[in-house]
């Protein structure tokens, strides 16, 4: 079997629709960082500064680091890794994580 590297590399995958036609492709981003709620707000207004699309943000302390989950909509796997690492940069932050999840459209959607 071949596989076309011309939009995939074992790294990144720019376009996943071949795979899984139908499905819509999110993103979140785990990040802990210190118990400061300005890391919060900074973070925000990265986000605004990129346009990024946040379908959700959850914010939640846990001991002495605050937890944040934030989920992009529609956005390619490269776009969501410059996200991930440039929220990993920023001051206070101590590490982060994404996942990839194909989302299956709903069977009640409107056509």
């Amino acid at each position: 079997m071949r596989q076309d590297t011309s939009t995939c590399t074992p790294a990144v995958c720019h376009d996943w629709s071949h795979i899984l036609p139908g499905f819509t492709l999110t993103h979140t981003v785990h990040l802990v960082s210190r118990l400061d709620l300005g890391i919060v707000s900074t973070a925000a207004a990265m986000l605004e500064g990129e346009t990024a699309a946040v379908d959700r943000w959850a914010v939640t302390r846990c001991g002495d680091v605050l937890e944040q989950k934030i989920v992009f909509g529609e956005m390619t796997e490269k776009q969501a890794i410059r996200l991930r690492e440039q929220l990993a940069a920023l001051d206070g932050v101590l590490r982060t994580r994404m996942e990839h999840h194909f989302i299956r459209p709903s069977r009640h959607a409107p056509l």
